[in-house]
């Protein structure tokens, strides 16, 4: 058996259901794969190179599904699954296609102890202060610049 073979129709069915309450522009393309063998997520989505993509005349994204965990899945997680991998999806201002990594990851363990929203607030609070430390940085290196600029006159 083949490692990738064409995803079930109703697979399809519903990856095209939850892709069409997206913000990715319709251009965009996918190709829904099954691979029974891929282990730790039941959703993956796969950049296309270059070539891949000249080759597919224009697939964008492959998105791989382990049909077999896949389909023990209840309704709203299967469209929870994959709403998670269709996020990373990124359309830049000039057209140009990316696959953005996580913005977020934690233990289980941690957020049972102090939930969601919790371990979100840390991590945005985590964000913002380093943000801000940046910020200072930026302003402090261009000041120090500004004041190389200007040299003070032995005359004046």
């Amino acid at each position: 058996m083949a490692k990738f073979q064409e995803a079930s129709p109703e697979v399809e069915k519903l990856f095209d259901e939850v892709r069409e309450k997206t913000s990715i522009p319709q251009w965009v393309e996918f190709r829904v794969l099954c691979n029974n063998k891929q282990k730790g997520e039941p959703v993956k989505l796969v950049k296309s190179n270059d070539l891949v993509q000249m080759l597919t005349e224009g697939v964008n994204f492959a998105v791989v599904v382990n049909e077999d965990i896949f389909s023990e899945l209840p309704d709203d997680m299967k469209k929870l699954a994959f709403d998670e991998a269709l996020a990373g999806v990124a359309v830049s201002d000039t057209d140009a296609v990316s696959l953005e990594k996580p913005d977020f990851s934690t233990y289980s363990g941690v957020l049972a102890k102090y939930g969601d929203s919790e371990v979100i607030k840390l991590k945005e609070s985590v964000k913002s202060l380093y943000d801000a430390q940046k910020q200072k940085e930026d302003q402090e290196k261009a000041e120090k610049k500004g004041k190389r600029g200007r040299k003070k006159s032995v005359f004046s």
